[in-house]
């Protein structure tokens, strides 16, 4: 009986296959409760899976506050909010209304109209010609000037043809003050026996008439135009202090190839002939001519440079002048003085010729100066 109740020993090749039926049935039934699984609806969570699982909270939309309502909350004092940090974030606001409540008190309080205008640097115009050129009242606001600070100022330069320019600035709270600037007076211009200032910019004032015993010591225009005026000033200006200096009388002296040429008498003796729309870039080089020169000359620069004594200069324009002078003329014309200032000066007599004698016999005779020089 022991015998046949004793299972036969299987086989190592029984024990992988049984072994491999068992792995088999697993992953059968495995598949299956995948399956069943798919087919069933969404299970619930069960108990322990519901109170175990971390609670979400749903998210909320902030409410929007009003700005006013946000400015109004910084001035409630609160027990939450200490009085320190209720100052930090209301100062902005404080400040703000500090100002405006200041600026209001200001525009509306008498010291918004303007107290006083007072003129700085004026030497010829009264600080009541300024202040009228203007158009300016004590009672007006200060607001008119602040604005229109350009307008009235050039209302001052086009009123005085002396003042340059004009700078306008404010004091608090109602006190103004206008630099001027003047043009230089450079020049005096000879009409007749008049005498007018020239300014730097070139511009004459008319209203002044000047004596020939209150000159200062400034070059004289004799017979000028006063568009001529103006660019002999304008050129002046852009020589050095050692040229202008030495210049005292200057004449017109036109010939027939240069209409402009004009003649400037020095301090130091000797005259310069040039065309005044070359003065500019011309009579710089005088300097360096002057020091040349071992007596009283003409340094003529109509076509390019050169210097003679004053005698043979004379004597070249009156040689050129008899020759322009027809035979046939009676001995009555103007032009007959000028064989009798040669005629002396002939005969030795020891005649100086002054601007005026040059000028006018160049003029009179229209003679080529640079032709007579050469």
């Amino acid at each position: 009986m022991a015998n046949k109740e004793k299972k036969p020993e299987l086989t190592p090749w029984q024990k992988e296959h049984a072994a491999f039926e068992q792995k088999k049935a697993a992953e059968a039934a495995k598949k299956a409760r995948e399956e069943k699984r798919k087919k069933q609806p969404i299970q619930t969570e069960s108990v322990i899976e519901k109170y175990d699982a971390p609670t979400k909270t749903p998210k909320t939309k902030k409410a929007r506050v009003p700005i006013l309502k946000q400015i109004k909350n910084l001035f409630v004092i609160t027990e939450k909010k200490p009085v320190v940090e209720n100052l930090t974030k209301m100062w902005p606001f404080l400040l703000l209304a500090i100002v405006g409540i200041v600026s209001s008190a200001y525009v509306i309080s008498p010291l918004s109209k303007i107290g006083s205008f007072t003129p700085q640097g004026n030497q010829h115009e009264s600080a009541k010609q300024i202040a009228a050129a203007t158009n300016i009242k004590t009672g007006d606001h200060v607001w008119r000037i602040i604005n229109s600070e350009k307008k009235i100022a050039a209302n001052i330069t086009n009123t005085f043809p002396r003042i340059k320019s004009v700078a306008i600035t404010f004091k608090f709270p109602n006190h103004f003050f206008a630099k001027i600037t003047e043009h230089r007076e450079c020049l005096y211009l000879k009409t007749g026996n008049t005498y007018q200032i020239v300014l730097s910019n070139g511009e004459i004032v008319k209203d002044e008439q000047i004596n020939a015993q209150n000159l200062k010591s400034m070059p004289v225009l004799d017979g000028f135009s006063a568009q001529e005026a103006k660019s002999f000033a304008i050129a002046y200006e852009t020589l050095k202090d050692k040229v202008k200096s030495q210049i005292t009388t200057v004449t017109k002296t036109p010939t027939k190839v240069t209409k402009d040429f004009i003649a400037i008498e020095m301090k130091d003796g000797n005259e310069v002939r040039v065309p005044l729309s070359q003065m500019e870039d011309k009579l710089p080089y005088y300097t360096s001519v002057a020091t040349q020169l071992t007596e009283p000359s003409v340094v003529d620069m109509e076509a390019g440079i050169y210097a003679k004594s004053k005698d043979a200069y004379q004597k070249d324009l009156d040689d050129a002048n008899k020759k322009t002078i027809p035979s046939t003329s009676s001995p009555a014309t103007p032009a007959s003085a000028t064989p009798t200032s040669g005629d002396s000066a002939n005969n030795g007599a020891t005649t100086t010729s002054s601007t005026t004698t040059s000028s006018t016999t160049a003029s009179s005779t229209t003679a080529n100066p640079t032709a007579a020089g050469q």
